[in-house]
């Protein structure tokens, strides 16, 4: 006798079939912990946070991270500080000045180990001399671009505030936008800023990272009561951040990509200019955070605090989870699997 239940029995089965294909996932990202992360810039030194996110690391390392663009180091530090954030992708100087005002804020990577950033001018300012009774455009007081503007000037012989008058305008996407207005002589660029002011026919008048200064320029920071209490979620977001520099490094098309989903990027050779700086010049395989990457953010800080002047460095930094991750040869394996 044929069964006519038969067709009606198979198609409930593909149905419950599909329904679980979806749920299970849904239920995984569920068991995922969730964690705000913030990162404070738009330019390459944030794309392996951006390829990790991308390629599914975070999941991966049973993590759900919302990755949140606030404009300013210091406005970062504050949100740590406030209980806002868990982690930040942010530069050395905000976590040092936070932590000499009493939060207990650490980096605990150095992802870029040098003052990657460009000054850029009018065309009329064809050198460091010209810069005399001009204005400089930075984000904010205390931030990255501060301590570059006032790190470079200084080398110049210029004095900051007095030769060269520094104006913070909230980010280096509004530095950028004064500067192409008129609105500022110069001003401190990321190198997605300054690719794009340098077709328009503006001047670099120096590329920072080429100076050779060892400097903590962009790393993971966090408080050390949250890496205490929550040690095993720190190490597996540090092993994912890890693996997106490996991702990052070894993968240019997807690289490439990522960086003008995150910029907003249509010219594919602007995200390639990013891609060259970074992946191949900057961001470290290794991205331990040292006393020497330090050590020149307290020396800027002594000029005006005298608490940096008596600091020790090594209060600043966390390294022991990037350094188990390379004792234990995970970050070799990465590019010899």
């Amino acid at each position: 006798m044929k069964n006519d239940a038969g067709p009606f029995c198979s198609a409930w089965v593909l149905i419950f079939t599909v329904l679980c294909a979806l749920v299970v996932p849904n239920a995984g990202a569920q068991s995922r912990q969730p964690l705000k992360v913030a990162y404070s810039a738009i330019g390459g030194p944030q794309a392996p946070f951006w390829v990790a996110k991308e390629a599914g690391h975070f999941e991966k390392n049973g993590l759900q991270v919302q990755m949140i663009f606030i404009p300013s180091g210091t406005q970062v530090a504050q949100a740590m500080l406030s209980g806002d954030l868990d982690l930040a992708i942010t530069g050395g100087p905000s976590v040092v000045q936070a932590a000499l005002a009493g939060a207990d804020q650490v980096m605990l990577t150095c992802t870029v180990n040098a003052l990657a950033f460009r000054v850029v001018s009018s065309p009329q300012i064809q050198g460091p001399e010209a810069l005399k009774g001009k204005k400089m455009g930075i984000s904010r007081f205390g931030s990255l671009t501060d301590f570059a503007a006032r790190y470079i000037l200084e080398k110049w012989g210029l004095k900051p505030d007095r030769d060269v008058t520094l104006l913070q305008l909230g980010g280096t996407p509004e530095t950028f936008a004064a500067l192409s207005k008129g609105g500022i002589d110069s001003g401190i660029l990321t190198d997605l800023q300054a690719y794009q002011a340098r077709k328009l026919g503006f001047k670099e008048l120096i590329d920072l990272g080429e100076t050779g200064l060892e400097f903590c320029y962009n790393g993971v920071a966090a408080s050390r009561a949250y890496v205490d209490k929550h040690s095993e979620i720190v190490r597996s977001f540090i092993k994912a951040h890890v693996e997106g520099i490996a991702t990052f490094k070894r993968n240019r098309t997807f690289g490439v990509e990522v960086i003008k989903k995150y910029a907003r990027l249509t010219d594919t050779d602007q995200a390639e200019y990013a891609y060259e700086v970074y992946a191949q010049k900057y961001v470290l395989r290794v991205p331990a955070p040292t006393v020497a990457a330090i050590r020149p953010i307290l020396e800027n800080l002594g000029a005006r605090d005298p608490k940096a002047r008596q600091a020790d460095p090594a209060r600043f930094i966390e390294p022991r989870f990037v350094r188990e991750l390379e004792e234990s040869g995970f970050i070799k394996r990465l590019y010899n699997p």
